[in-house]
């Protein structure tokens, strides 16, 4: 028999008036992985930020109760300090070992370590294990993204006995490093409660909760299992729906022609009482009689016929039809011909690589792949700033954009159209707010500083501005673009990718989202070697 990690109860969120869940009830399983699922702007992040029990500046009702310990990953804003042991959270112990290694040790040092004699070999295994520096000194800001994550996720896969609320783990993360986060979550004895869109991740988990405007539903098994149980239902509900049409529409008929035969008893009653054939007493009787029945059957009718259109109105509802999004990168631009960009013989500052060496077309697209930490992003400032590297030449001869892993071209504390209307003031704010809501970013959504937003909303608000200053660029740099949007979304994304005219450098760990983008062409930097 399985025990609860969590049990939580009614829990309602409303935002700035807007609710965004109402009375969600359910359990989170100990042992057990699970996973949240649903559209961006659902509020996964934030059912998983109440769940882990931060301030929000929201009001919520409901009740969360934890049996066990739990530790919570954040989907941005992952670490503290400044070196590994800060992010770690083991300073004061790893300087503790530290001075005892170099004899400067005092009794409080010894007093601190009694019975953690072991933690130094398992920090460095744990290290060790995600591909990370094992110095425990080595600073953050010499991280890539990627790294930036493992280390944040090695922290709280060292909380054996903590349950796991991981928004968005396997972000920035290369297929090797993936293939560890799944090990490590398969391994987690505690269990946890993962939000995300890959769908590699989604097949190791035992549940999945979806969670959309209807609420929140539970399904036993992995994300195709998921798949299999909600087309099932999904097809069951169309055919209800279509169902309840039939009865509704029969119902009318029926009505109609009821209303078409007392129609015409009462023409036969006025053409009686014309003739004088009968006494009129008796056929004022019949004539109430008459007026009485129809009144009851319409009464019945207008019931049935209600009942019959609320039970098609609920069915049409749950079949949860969406507006398609829509989004589309701009290209005015002159057309050019040949070489746009070369590297020769580059190498990367602070990375002990090989030169890098490689040429790129008009109108070319390529994928820039190799493993977290190996320099992709820095690649791409590099080719952004055009700035001069350690070593080699690099030549770019067109206009390009650069949209990084933070959303650095955001604001986080203006609202989305704020954040618009500065970046290209030459549309306004009414033209923004149809983009937005192409995007399902609509009403009070668009008026909230930045990070009240999801991390998928956010980045529809950052290309949303790229597609506005991507005019007249002709390369495109675009850093895993694909995280934090979901599966839908992805795809939106992908095919304004394909359709894009100009020239595009992809950095992604996501195969399956390269191969929608219609690039076939890929880079691959292993120890600064591109080939």
């Amino acid at each position: 028999m399985t025990q609860s990690a969590c049990v939580i109860s009614q829990l309602s969120l409303d935002i700035h008036h807007h609710c965004l869940f109402k009375d969600l009830t359910f359990q989170l399983e100990l042992k057990q992985a699970s996973a949240l699922i649903g559209r961006n702007g659902q509020g996964k992040s934030l059912l998983l930020a109440l769940l882990a029990q931060q301030k929000l500046n929201f009001a919520y009702r409901g009740e969360i109760h934890w049996h066990s310990p739990y530790a919570y990953l954040p989907q941005l804003n992952r670490l503290t300090g400044q070196s590994i042991a800060d992010a770690l959270e083991i300073t004061e112990l790893a300087d503790c070992f530290s001075r005892i290694e170099h004899g400067d040790a005092s009794a409080d040092d010894f007093a601190q370590v009694d019975g953690n004699w072991h933690l130094p070999q398992q920090w460095q295994l744990m290290l060790e294990s995600a591909q990370l520096p094992t110095d425990l000194n080595f600073q953050l800001q010499h991280l890539s993204e990627g790294q930036k994550t493992k280390l944040a996720l090695c922290r709280l896969f060292q909380l054996k006995d903590h349950y796991l609320l991981l928004d968005e783990p396997s972000n920035h993360l290369d297929h090797a490093s993936r293939q560890w986060l799944i090990e490590q979550i398969t391994q987690h004895p505690a269990g946890c409660l993962l939000v995300s869109h890959d769908r590699a991740l989604l097949q190791h988990v035992q549940h999945i909760y979806a969670l959309n405007q209807h609420g929140l539903q539970h399904y036993g098994g992995n994300y195709a299992d998921y798949l299999q149980q909600h087309h099932n239902q999904a097809h069951a509900l169309q055919r209800r729906v279509e169902q309840d049409k039939r009865d509704v529409k029969q119902m009318k008929q029926q009505q109609h022609e009821t209303l078409m035969k007392a129609e015409k008893r009462k023409q036969a009653g006025n053409k009686i009482r014309s003739s004088g054939s009968q006494a009129k007493v008796l056929l004022d009787f019949k004539k109430e009689q008459a007026q009485q029945s129809a009144a009851s059957l319409s009464k019945q009718f207008d019931k049935q016929l209600q009942q019959n259109t609320q039970s098609l109105q609920h069915n049409q509802q749950q079949l949860e039809i969406v507006k398609a999004q829509r989004f589309e990168l701009q290209f005015t631009a002159t057309a050019q011909h040949g070489e746009i960009l070369r590297l020769n013989q580059v190498r990367l500052p602070l990375l002990k690589t090989e030169p890098i060496h490689f040429a790129l077309a008009a109108g070319e697209k390529i994928q820039l792949s190799g493993a977290n930490g190996v320099g992709k992003s820095t690649l791409l400032k590099l080719i952004q700033t055009k700035s001069k590297p350690a070593q080699g030449e690099l030549y770019l001869g067109v206009a390009s954009l650069y949209l990084d892993q933070n959303f650095s071209v955001l604001n986080q504390e203006q609202s989305a159209i704020e954040n618009l209307l500065r970046l290209s003031p030459e549309s306004t704010e009414l033209e923004y707010r149809r983009l937005l809501g192409q995007l399902r970013l609509r009403g009070d959504k668009a008026l909230l500083p930045l990070h009240c937003l999801s991390g998928g909303e956010q980045l529809k608000v950052a290309l949303l501005a790229i597609r506005q200053l991507s005019a007249k660029i002709q390369l495109l740099l675009l850093d895993e673009p694909e995280n934090h949007l979901d599966i839908e979304s992805r795809s939106l994304l992908a095919e304004a990718i394909r359709a894009y005219p100009g020239s595009v450098i992809l950095v992604s760990h996501d195969k399956s989202f390269v191969e929608e983008c219609g690039i076939d062409q890929s880079y691959s930097i292993c120890q600064g070697q591109v080939r």
